[in-house]
Formats: C-alpha cells, structure tokens, sequence
C-alpha cells in the first residue's frame, strides 16, 4: 500500500537536498503534535549509513514507540543530461536524488506493519531549475496495513504542508 505526497518546493534543488539531510528539519517536521528524541543524540548529517533510534512522544509527553532510522542515498543517475534541459548531452545529470530510510517502527501502534518503507526523492522542477520538486513516498504492508492507511495518509498530507512551508528558508 503506497502512500504519497509531492510538492514544488520554493527552493533550488541542492537546498532541498541538504535540507533532507539535516537533523534539524526532521524533528521540525512534526513538532509539536510529535517530538522525536533520538536515543544517543543526533548525527551532524543524516546520510548513508546514519542508524539510530528515536523515541516519539505525542506532544513531547506522551510515548507513541520507538523508531528505527537506517539512511541510505540512492546513487544519482549518471549520464548526459536530458533532452531539452541547459545542459543537454553535456553534463552528468544529478537529479532526481533520492534518500531512502530503511528503518521501521520498532514500538508502538505502527509496529504491527509488516512493511515500512519509506523513499523521499528531490529533483528539479520542469518550469525552473531554480526550483525542486519534492517527493515523499511510504510503503507500508501487513494484515493491519489498511487500518492505517487514512491515518498515514492524512498525516503525510500535514507532512508535505509542513515541508513546503519551511523550503521557503531553505535557500
């Protein structure tokens, strides 16, 4: 079951892409319905080969579980750049770019899911290359998966909302 959001966001695409990886922006992100709390402390970066757990608390009081963060950046296409674009048959193309968090709910309600799989992918946008679309995808699977799913998916929409308010710092 597939749950997805995608927004321009009012940023070049490197803003985007740093923004993804600062720590920073990920406990923005939900705050203050839920605060995450790593368990030994955030990293600098969150890139490939980050792990750590997070606890989550509603409100910052109240335990929601435990979360498994396990980056990784997805190699960027190599190659000339498409058709069509400033730099076409020139430069390597280095969009999209795509992050992907191979951790899961280790507690809680959504531990019960037997898939998690969540990808956040940057690219340039087609109408400025001064601009980046944005796209957030989960896949989530088990017997309980559909309970979840309007859940999940009210709160990616709130996600995407909240993500394209703050790229409009990200510059």
């Amino acid at each position: 079951m597939r749950i997805r959001t995608e927004f321009e966001a009012d940023c070049p695409p490197d803003a985007a892409w740093r923004a993804l990886h600062d720590p920073s922006v990920a406990t923005q992100l939900y705050a203050p319905l839920l605060v995450m709390r790593p368990e030994t402390g955030f990293p600098e970066t969150l890139g490939t080969g980050v792990e750590m757990r997070t606890r989550l608390r509603a409100f910052g009081v109240l335990p929601v579980g435990w979360q498994l963060i396990r980056i990784t950046d997805l190699p960027a296409p190599t190659g000339p750049a498409p058709a069509g674009t400033a730099t076409a048959g020139t430069a390597p193309a280095a969009w999209p770019r795509t992050m992907r968090d191979h951790g899961r709910p280790l507690s809680g309600p959504l531990a019960v899911l037997a898939e998690w799989r969540h990808e956040m992918t940057v690219s340039r946008s087609r109408a400025s290359q001064h601009r980046a679309v944005w796209t957030d995808e989960l896949h989530i699977g088990g017997a309980l998966a559909p309970l979840f799913r309007p859940v999940l998916g009210l709160m990616w929409r709130w996600r995407g909302r909240k993500l394209k308010r703050l790229s409009r710092d990200w510059r």
